[in-house]
């Protein structure tokens, strides 16, 4: 019943998932270029410093890019494997349950299917009867689920579009994707990959991973809420589009001075470098489930615990049902109203400790994260982002 095993389970099975979609992935598509750029493919495809991050990232963007890079696979060794048609089909039913918006990038595949590919109608639909079976078999798992009628691909849409009064987002202007990029994935690498991404664009508009890329790009650019994990469903493809532009650039690069190719290569190796140290060295699973750890050890069923948070954002902090101690209760307190006199515990950013009144007394008993490994993400977000968390034990002078 331990949930921190539990989700140590799933990470275990995501990272299996993980691999063995990048190593089908790899065998359909290597070869298309010279052996020593089929090498350095290898070494991108398991070394590229945010992939590991992703491959144990619990999450249904992991899972949707996982399910998506194995319907890439399937299309890509088509006539190679019986039943590819059928196996594309569900697997892309399976990334469009976990993530619904990766259906604009099954759109585009099937759409280069036909355009490009000048695959036959029969096959098209069939993977379309496919997927529409998977989706219709994940919509009856939800009524199984939670024991009633719903559908939870409508609820996603109305929530996205619709919009929650009671919960808020933030908005963003539309060309934030690309700086966003250049920074998260480190500079060095996110400027090599939108370089990529525009020299596959110019030279090969008619490659899938262009009909992939573009559309899925446009639409989540004209959406105002953005966030950087709407963009895990392509990180798996990173490697293919880095070798692919290589190998249209490769000519004109080696006409470059030795010592500019090879500072640069020096460059991005030491930035990748550090990256995999960061992802190696921050667990997964911090912040949150750090706290839910501390809690599930210290609460009784009945305890009451606060979070100081705006409303609107408590989402950000407030535990999922999965890590919640059994029995304890949640209670939102904005920042700067008094705390009700019943609490138990009480998570709230730690900048905020010294404006929180001295009575009921707080004992600090776990940050969100170590101080070392907030220095490090300090430095890896340019020293943006909200402070580290805090829970805190609340004595009351009964107890003390």
């Amino acid at each position: 019943d331990d949930p921190f095993t539990r989700a140590f389970l799933l990470r275990l099975l995501t990272a299996m998932l993980a691999l063995l979609a990048m190593r089908g992935l790899l065998q359909a598509t290597m070869g298309e270029h010279r052996e020593r750029l089929d090498k350095a493919y290898i070494l991108l495809a398991y070394g590229l410093w945010f992939l590991p991050f992703l491959a144990v990232r619990y999450s249904s963007e992991g899972w949707s890019a996982v399910f998506l890079v194995f319907t890439v696979t399937a299309l890509l060794r088509s006539g190679k494997q019986p039943g590819w048609m059928w196996q594309a089909g569900v697997c892309a039913g399976v990334a469009i349950l976990c993530r619904p918006a990766t259906a604009l990038i099954v759109l585009s595949l099937l759409a280069w299917m036909r355009l490009v590919g000048k695959g036959p109608v029969r096959r098209i639909a069939t993977i379309i009867m496919a997927l529409t079976a998977t989706l219709i078999a994940g919509a009856l798992l939800d009524v199984l689920f939670y024991a009633r009628p719903i559908l939870t691909l409508g609820h996603y849409i109305a929530l996205g579009f619709g919009a929650d009064p009671a919960v808020q987002f933030d908005t963003l202007p539309w060309w934030y994707y690309p700086p966003w990029i250049i920074k998260y994935a480190i500079p060095p690498i996110g400027a090599l990959m939108l370089l990529a991404f525009g020299v596959l664009l110019i030279h090969r508009p008619r490659h899938l991973l262009v009909w992939m890329m573009l559309p899925f790009l446009i639409a989540h650019s004209i959406l105002s809420h953005k966030e950087v994990r709407f963009l895990y469903p392509l990180a798996p493809l990173a490697p293919w589009l880095l070798i692919e532009a290589w190998s249209i650039l490769a000519g004109p690069l080696v006409r470059l001075p030795r010592w500019v190719l090879n500072a640069s290569t020096v460059v991005v190796m030491i930035a990748n470098l550090l990256g995999l140290a960061m992802v190696v060295s921050t667990p997964a699973g911090e912040g949150r489930v750090r706290l839910a750890m501390a809690l599930l050890k210290s609460t009784r069923p009945g305890d009451r615990i606060g979070y100081v948070v705006e409303p609107a954002t408590a989402w950000r902090i407030t535990l999922p049902a999965f890590y919640a101690p059994p029995g304890t209760q949640e209670v939102i307190i904005g920042p700067g109203d008094p705390l009700p006199q019943d609490l138990d515990f009480l998570i709230a950013p730690e900048d905020l400790y010294p404006s929180l009144p001295p009575d009921p007394h707080l004992v600090p008993i776990r940050r969100s994260q170590p101080s070392w490994s907030d220095r490090l993400m300090r430095v890896y977000t340019w020293d943006e982002g909200p402070a580290p968390w805090m829970v805190y034990k609340v004595e009351k002078a009964g107890r003390r």
